[in-house]
């Protein structure tokens, strides 16, 4: 019996600028307005994994077995990932905004931060040593360690915090993306030029031509 073809990977966007950011940004669209939801299982989150860098094909093809003798956990696994990206972006669209995050986000994440650092590791590198990740093991969250660790070292950062930016198209409920403004004079307003910014600049020029 022939096997279903299988859909294609989607190909996730990395435009935040830091890894915790590109994960909040795996909603297209803006939430509870006109979203699309990228993670929509396991397997996807794996795959997001991977092509941002957490970790390698090796890697994600074990995960992936794992999940499949561990469907229950690797389910588990899933939905508290949902839930820590919603607290990420609920925080740091917040910062972008200038208001205060809930505290109730703050406590979510520090909780993951409590869990990934058990798994931190210092390793031998180029300079003596590095700090990394546990590489063995049958954890189903590996994925999310350093997206945690990254939303922390963003958090206390008083350097970048300032730069953090929301898309200009969230003003007209178009997205909510979010990213690091790092251009030399701070002038970054999409998330993405050929995407949302030439939205922008195509509709600046029509009601320029209608008036």
């Amino acid at each position: 019996m022939a096997q279903p073809p299988r859909s294609p990977e989607w190909q996730y966007e990395l435009l935040g600028g830091r890894l915790c950011l590109d994960f909040a940004n795996t909603v297209s669209g803006l939430r509870g307005v006109d979203e699309r939801d990228h993670l929509t299982d396991y397997a996807a989150l794996v795959s997001w994994g991977r092509q941002a860098g957490t970790f390698d094909e090796q890697r994600a093809r074990a995960l992936l077995a794992q999940a499949r003798r561990r469907p229950a956990e690797a389910e588990a696994v899933f939905r508290a990932a949902i839930a820590l990206r919603e607290a990420i972006h609920r925080i740091f669209r917040a910062f972008a905004r200038e208001d205060d995050p809930v505290q109730a986000d703050l406590d979510l994440l520090s909780g993951a931060l409590g869990r990934a650092l058990s798994h931190r590791r210092i390793r031998r590198g180029s300079a003596c040593c590095a700090l990394g990740w546990d590489e063995g093991g049958e954890e189903l969250d590996a994925m999310l360690w350093p997206v945690v660790a990254s939303a922390a070292e963003l958090l206390v950062s008083a350097e970048q915090l300032p730069r953090l930016r929301i898309c200009g198209l969230h003003e007209s409920g178009e997205c909510g993306w979010l990213f690091l403004d790092e251009t030399r004079n701070h002038t970054r307003r999409w998330c993405s030029m050929k995407d949302c910014g030439n939205r922008a600049k195509a509709r600046r020029h029509y009601q320029r031509a209608r008036t």
